[in-house]
């Protein structure tokens, strides 16, 4: 005898329509959509931004409002304009990333604002594509409280640095082309309207618990030789002053509901989508119709339940193993957050992170000076190796270094070594340059032929940390050694940290097998199978480790002259280098 299995109504499928896409809604809204089965799907238009800027400081900002492309297409889209969320201001989400071209564009922050509220402009984005609903049946719908217009600075970078090209204010309340005029005012006590609509009835459970931080002015047409209300546009709620604080806007085949703050707005949301929207637009609501109730989940065909209990199991474990994974993800990015500083920092947390380097370098003595000794305001890191002394002068800049932060530790060099009576203290300058920028899109490097051939001649070190940055992977991966790496600071001139003890075997002249199998002329250099080599491709270093190797068509173990044919274990793109270590 089969057993019956019972699936809760959270387990079975979503109507297909209507699409409802939410932007900023509390989970406890969603969860009542949810239950209802509405095929809903969340967004936001970004948080405001702690940014506490100081005199004379400025900070370039990324917008982080996230809603799909096929936006025009969902049938309902709501917006709650009641809530502020915010957070610190964080420089790692607002690295410019995926830029191409010679030219990024951010937003920008300056002394006094503390508060950055991306809201009105992400709204004004958003406007574009919800004034696209209006061509067919589609209800927008808006829990308004206070207007809020910020002014924004848009700034372009280039490789000269920063300017803005121009300064735009924009409204929260700009969400359709057609929005009415109003007016600040705050109240809770609100009434009906004498003429009722087919909401009257919900918002009579609601009016003890509305809070209103804005009226609206009835809009007018000129008609019959005067100016009239226009008829598609029907108060809902009223004040004691018989101002408007909601309402619905015919727009088109559209239409625009207007609400002010509902204290139980997940229950207010759920009866208007069970019962007052099916039948004030029964088009976009279709399980509302003839026999959709089988779509329901209480009257299954034989084997239905079982099939959705197992669907439950595999979503369960799919959420279970992704909330893992993103926990995974949180812990490494903190326990690396040095890395990512080193290419997006400036100041106390770009040394910091240097800091963290030189020590995960092994260097035994690593003195960060703004931490032990925050007047002196000469070099920020001193490594003692004991036969050796190495000053540390490090910037995080927007553009690419002066002559003058090029040369600056050379002062600081001879003053220690005068310190200490020997000629055995080298100087470092690090720079995160072009830092609003992604690494790869920077100048690389960013310093000029004269500036490198003084450093030369001064016998004082330039490197980024960018290529510090890069440093760690070769190392991670074995193509460096920390002892290489530590021996590389204390040279002149430009440090690019590059793998050393490597022998070039040059670039394949053939590739077969999708790049798995290499051909390349071999003068000396001896290959064996289960040796590994380091490939170089475009500057970004990795490995391959040898499967096979072929010379006039025949298996070999070991070979070192001629015309050979590798296999490895990977695949390799074209044009790419291939090395071997030295021994």
């Amino acid at each position: 005898m089969d057993t019956m299995v019972v699936v809760s109504k959270d387990e079975l499928e979503p109507y297909r329509q209507p699409m409802v896409f939410l932007f900023d809604f509390e989970k406890e809204v969603v969860g009542k959509l949810k239950e209802l089965r509405i095929n809903s799907y969340e967004g936001s238009f970004g948080s405001t931004v702690k940014v506490n800027n100081k005199n004379h400081e400025e900070k370039f900002l990324r917008l982080h409002h996230d809603y799909p492309a096929n936006l025009h297409e969902f049938d309902v889209v709501m917006l709650d304009l009641t809530n502020n969320k915010s957070e610190n201001y964080d420089p790692s989400l607002h690295q410019l990333k995926n830029t191409s071209g010679d030219t990024a564009h951010a937003l920008l922050s300056t002394y006094p604002e503390q508060i950055f509220d991306p809201r009105p402009l992400s709204i004004n984005i958003v406007s574009k594509d919800l004034n696209d609903l209006f061509v067919k049946k589609s209800i927008i719908i808006a829990f308004c409280g206070s207007v809020n217009t910020s002014e924004y600075q848009f700034v372009e970078i280039t490789r000269r640095g920063a300017s803005i090209t121009s300064r735009k204010k924009y409204s929260n309340f700009s969400f359709y082309q057609d929005y009415p005029d109003y007016q600040s005012r705050h109240g809770k006590k609100v009434k009906l309207p004498e003429k009722e609509s087919k909401l009257s009835p919900l918002f009579q459970k609601h009016l003890d618990n509305i809070d209103f931080e804005t009226v609206f002015y009835h809009p007018t047409a000129w008609k019959d030789g005067k100016s009239q209300k226009i008829e598609d546009f029907v108060p809902l709620l009223l004040n004691e002053r018989d101002e408007i604080v909601s309402y619905a806007h015919f727009v088109k085949k559209c239409i625009v509901f207007v609400f002010p703050d509902i204290a139980d707005k997940p229950n207010f949301v759920s009866e208007l989508f069970k019962t007052y929207l099916p039948d004030v637009v029964p088009e976009i609501f279709p399980f509302h119709g003839e026999f959709k109730w089988l779509d329901g989940g209480d009257y299954p065909l034989p084997g239905e339940k079982q099939l959705l209990q197992q669907r439950a199991v595999l979503e369960e474990k799919f959420n279970k193993d992704i909330a893992e994974n993103e926990d995974k993800l949180a812990s490494l990015k903190v326990k690396y957050k040095f890395l990512s500083d080193l290419i997006t920092e400036t100041g106390d947390a770009l040394v910091s992170a240097v800091e963290t380097y030189l020590k995960w370098l092994d260097f035994e003595s690593v003195v960060n000076l703004d931490d032990t000794d925050p007047d002196i305001r000469e070099e920020d890191i001193q490594v003692d190796c004991k036969d050796r002394f190495l000053v540390v002068e490090i910037k995080g800049i927007g553009g690419t270094s002066t002559d003058k932060d090029c040369s600056q530790i050379s002062k600081i060099k001879y003053r220690r070594a005068e310190q200490r009576g020997k000629f055995d203290v080298f100087g470092l300058y690090i720079v995160n340059h072009q830092r609003y920028m992604p690494p790869k899109t920077r100048t690389n490097p960013p310093f000029t032929e004269n500036q490198i051939k003084d450093a030369s001649h001064d016998k004082r070190g330039l490197l980024t940390t960018y290529n510090l940055y890069k440093a760690y992977f070769l190392i991670e991966e074995g193509i460096s050694q920390k002892e290489d790496v530590r021996e590389s600071l204390f040279k002149t001139g430009l440090i690019t940290l590059e793998p050393e003890n490597i022998e070039s075997i040059g670039v394949p002249h053939e590739l077969f097998m999708e790049g798995q199998v290499a051909i390349v002329n071999l003068s000396g250099t001896i290959l064996a199978v289960g040796d590994t080599l380091i490939v170089r491709k475009q500057g970004n270093y990795s490995i391959a480790t040898i499967k096979s190797l072929q010379v006039n068509d025949k298996g070999v173990d070991t070979c070192n002259a001629g015309e050979v044919g590798i296999k490895l274990d990977r695949k390799l793109k074209k044009n790419s280098e291939l090395f071997v270590k030295k021994v």
